[in-house]
């Protein structure tokens, strides 16, 4: 586990060929250590998993293949080329990238656009199903493929080998390429590019990683000849730079066999240029790297230490991996905690390391704050390092850090059958690039139970000598450029670096309560009546009056899925009191529960795999919840907690309000958050209550409204439904179910939601938004209007429509003209109060070719209109709808979401969960028919967003 990059650090890392945005996940990880005090005995190599088959073939390819059930009938596919954009020469930087694009645009038995037409034809959606990335040392192709048909699964393969050696990299579709790739150049810049710009070079001093992203570079993405992919392509994409990995609801052995088949016959050449690896240099002094954005919408300050990779071979690697992990959560939770405080010095604050490039981990202290604030927020996050380093943590942290960390892996082994192949494969991926070691959860969970309890906590104390070195240290700042903000200097900053050292501080008290969550236990009530539904759903009523459904399943061992919900919402107010308590579920949830805030909530809560979240929309309140099936009665205690003893308290609401401020005081800066808030506005008419959240409202939250209108939302809990899923026993549940919801209280009146009459703008409306100073443009097109006679057969074939424009648009848009990286076609079904619908066309482009763009989406809508789909297209409808279909029925959020719709609008069980299915028998003539009902061309809404230097007309 080695992640954690900052945001704008992240994006430019991997570039993507989906057929959206490529969406980067950030998850907090751990520091790295030296190497711990104490006599830990060496040990050979951890064992690999026993049930993974893996190998070496004569030519260098290795393979990893595992069976695994989750989700039936289907296996992840993943061809891992240890080659990306550092390997290019000068006049190739971009093309590691824009090869993985030609990868889809045709190979030997898939000429052109074939490939994705096919995996498309086997109910497998591009971006989702079918996908691949290229980062600065690596390019990962990626693939789900059913595994209930042969052919299906052995031409997954064929994809994998076709790629291995057979892209064809023709001149015609390299030209059509070029756009494609410069989109997605295009789609990335602005205020973070710019920022990355400055920064990169000086994270990465004297390194060729400072001067290879994979994005690559405008001049040669234009001009780079055809042969220069091709000799990237034969002098990188070789077998001993390979790994095939398979894991899925297959037979090892008859997939060892296969993978032998196709790749025994790459051939590794004769005398191949060794893979280089480049170093990033260590230095001495600190560096900084300060910069400022006029469109910057957040600021942040970061300290980052360059560290040499750590392994994850052994038991001593294992068991240092265990330390850092223990690090990390107690040094996340003193940073949270002090983001919770009423004067919080930062937004939002984190420790972890990535492994950002293969030669060096980037270990980081990082915050996002005020922009006037980047030397104190400093010094808050050097400060409280140095109070670790100074008096260590505490026995009690380190306790419940050990309780939470051994809790994890019993997780992890309980899930073992239903965790997703997905995960496994990533999980491999990481291990071939890196030479990890791929343990079984049972082992891992063992050498948790028997090494975790022996750590001492002198051994964790000694990590936080990682966050004070001065070598190879980085100190980046990230601000708005404005009259109104104050930028530190170099000086400034070292200062408080240098300060650290001298601060008079405390040590940190570890409050801990051993109070019960509930000091005095409420007066059971009962189940008084019990109906046996369709779907193995059985129904309770409670004796007041509590509604609660039940779908026990198998479906994941350790996981228990609650909502609840009841008329009424935000719409029971006035304008004046919904202004002031728009906060009012971010502050409850930032208060706690009865005697503890939320700090000693978490603390109390150690070790528990459970959480609870009240919500008001407009037309309803509820919860949202989950537990592992041994923390049950806890989920139940928090919501009856939520329900009878919220807290009011005045410093979390300061606490909210002031990181609020944080984030919100430039959002105005982004071009973006212009357009979208000029396309919320238009599209709800300036409703009162579908404004953009900003710094105004954020200071009309009233905390003592807020409260008053929580308590009375929940003062009245027998109209209220709840719905469990998961994994459970109706008779585990129901003394819980007695005790802790059957005693909430109830009152004697009727709640009806009042209709708000918002409602989507009518006509034809044009607006430009010119902001930003990127030659680039954002296009949304709204497609509004009522629907007379809602029903799951309208819903089928709305969304069937919505596909099915897409992909022609896709294929048109993209494949064809190279004028957009990614377009997209979603639909918005409202049910109530008035049925209503909108579908949106999103893209982004070169603002030259704005209207070329907006009338090739206008022509492609006409044409289904006119002449009716593509039968093939239909068919991948049909395909993926069955696809989904199957995994849904084995998904707890699935069943869920079934579940409440039914009870939420009266509607027969059997009808919400065969909603999906609908969409097999949806028409070429019904999709025509509803493009000529749901695309009126004379009730559209066309926003779109051009750099504010462009004079000329536009989206006319």
């Amino acid at each position: 586990m080695r992640l954690f990059l900052s945001a704008f650090v992240a994006a430019l890392l991997l570039a993507g060929c989906a057929s959206s945005p490529t969406a980067i996940t950030v998850e907090q990880d751990v520091l790295p250590i030296p190497t711990p005090q104490v006599d830990v005995p060496t040990s050979d190599r951890m064992p690999d998993n026993p049930d993974i088959r893996q190998g070496t073939l004569a030519n260098g390819l290795t393979y990893t293949v595992l069976a695994n059930q989750e989700p039936q009938n289907r296996a992840e596919l993943r061809l891992v080329v240890n080659a990306g954009s550092i390997l290019e020469e000068e006049d190739q930087r971009g093309l590691a990238h824009m090869l993985e694009h030609m990868a889809f645009n045709g190979t030997e038995t898939f000429p052109e656009q074939e490939l994705v037409q096919y995996l498309e034809s086997t109910g497998m959606q591009f971006g989702a199903d079918v996908n691949a990335y290229t980062s600065f040392d690596e390019t990962v192709y990626m693939l789900q493929v059913p595994t209930d048909s042969s052919n299906l699964f052995d031409t997954g393969l064929d994809v994998l080998r076709e790629w291995a050696s057979n892209v064809t990299i023709s001149e015609e579709e390299v030209e059509k390429e070029r756009g494609v790739v410069l989109e997605e150049q295009r789609l990335g810049k602005g205020a973070f590019e710019r920022i990355q710009d400055i920064q990169f070079p000086i994270l990465f001093k004297d390194s060729r990683y400072a001067e290879r992203l994979p994005i690559g570079s405008t001049e040669v993405l234009q001009t780079a000849p055809a042969q220069r992919l091709r000799d990237f392509y034969e002098m990188w994409y070789r077998p001993d730079l390979m790994s095939v990995i398979v894991v899925g609801d297959v037979d090892p052995d008859a997939v060892v066999e296969m993978i032998e088949d196709r790749f025994a016959d790459l051939e590794a050449p004769a005398s191949s240029t060794p893979r280089p690896f480049y170093e990033v240099p260590g230095h001495e002094e600190t560096l900084y790297a300060i910069a400022t954005d006029a469109e910057l919408p957040q600021s942040q300050v970061s300290v980052v230490f360059k560290k040499d990779p750590t392994p994850y071979q052994t038991v001593d690697d294992l068991r240092r991996s265990f330390v850092t992990d223990l690090f990390s959560g107690m040094m996340n939770a003193r940073l949270a905690e002090l983001v919770r405080s009423e004067n919080p010095p930062f937004a939002a604050a984190f420790a972890g390391v990535s492994g950002g490039v293969r030669t060096k981990d980037l270990a980081q202290l990082i915050a996002i704050i005020e922009a006037n604030k980047a030397a104190s927020s400093l010094d808050a996050l050097v400060t409280e390092a140095e109070r670790v380093r100074r008096f260590g943590f505490t026995e009690t942290e380190l306790e419940r850090q050990k309780t939470e960390l051994l809790r994890n892996y019993a997780r992890w082994l309980a899930e073992k059958e239903t965790t997703p192949s997905r995960a496994f494969a990533s999980e491999f991926v990481e291990a071939y690039l890196n030479d990890y070691a791929t343990p079984s959860i049972e082992y891992l969970e063992e050498q948790a139970r028997e090494l975790v309890p022996e750590i001492s906590l002198a051994e964790v104390n000694a990590v936080v000598s990682a966050l004070l070195q001065t070598d190879s240290r980085v100190v980046q700042v990230s601000l708005p450029e404005s009259d109104d903000v104050i930028v530190p200097t170099e000086i400034e900053l070292a200062a408080v670096l240098d300060g650290a050292q001298g601060k008079d501080l405390e040590p940190y008290e570890d409050a801990v309560s051993d109070e019960p969550l509930i000091a005095e236990m409420p007066t059971p009530g009962s189940v008084i009546d019990e109906a046996e539904l369709a779907h193995g759903v059985t129904e309770w009523t409670l004796s007041n009056g509590i509604r609660v459904l039940l779908k026990p399943t198998d479906f994941k061992a350790d996981e228990v899925r609650m909502t609840a919900f009841s008329p009424g919402g935000t719409s029971m107010v006035d304008q004046e009191a919904y202004e002031a308590t728009l906060l009012t579920t971010t502050v409850i949830s930032a208060s706690g529960v009865g005697a503890f805030d939320e700090t000693a909530l978490g603390k109390k809560l150690a070790g528990q795999v459970v959480g609870v979240r009240p919500y008001l929309s407009e037309d309803e309140e509820g919860f949202t919840g989950s537990a592992s099936p041994e923390d049950l009665e806890t989920l139940f205690q928090l919501t009856h907690l939520y329900a009878t003893a919220p807290r009011e308290d005045a410093s979390a609401m300061a606490s909210i309000q002031q990181r609020f401020s944080a984030f919100l005081a430039n959002r105005s800066n982004s071009p973006e958050a212009a357009f979208q808030d000029t396309l919320q506005v238009t599209l709800l008419q300036n409703h009162p209550r579908r404004q953009p959240f900003t710094m105004d409202v954020l200071q009309q939250a009233d905390l003592g409204q807020s409260v008053a209108l929580y308590r009375e939302r929940f003062a009245d809990m027998d109209d209220f439904t709840f719905v469990f899923v998961g994994a459970f026993e109706l008779a585990t549940l129901r003394p819980h179910v007695e005790t802790y919801l059957a005693s909430l209280p109830s009152l004697p009146r009727t709640d009806e939601p009042v209709d708000m009459g918002v409602s989507f703008a009518e006509g034809m409306i044009k607006k430009v938004v010119r902001r930003g100073t990127e030659e680039k443009a954002q296009v949304s097109l709204v497609f509004t209007g009522s629907i007379e006679d809602y029903s799951f057969h309208t819903e089928a074939e709305v969304f069937a429509l919505t596909d099915v424009i897409q992909t022609r648009l896709r294929e048109d848009l993209r494949e064809e003209r190279g004028g957009v990286y990614f377009v997209s076609v979603r639909p918005l079904m409202v049910r109530s109060p008035r049925p209503r619908y909108s579908i949106t066309v999103n893209f982004g482009t070169d603002p030259a070719r704005v209207d070329e763009l907006i009338g090739a989406v206008m022509d492609g809508i006409r044409a289904v209109q006119e002449d009716g789909p593509e039968q093939r297209h239909v068919d991948n409808v049909h395909e993926a709808a069955r696809r989904s279909q199957e995994t849904s029925l084995r998904s707890n959020g699935s069943w869920m979401a079934w579940i409440t719709e039914s009870a939420e609008y009266g509607l027969p069980l059997d009808e919400t969960v065969a909603q999906t299915t609908l969409q097999e028998a949806v028409t070429a003539d019904d999709i025509q028919r509803a493009a000529q009902t749901y695309f009126d061309m004379d009730n559209v809404l066309q926003v779109v967003l051009v750099p504010e230097t462009m004079t000329d007309p536009v989206g006319g």
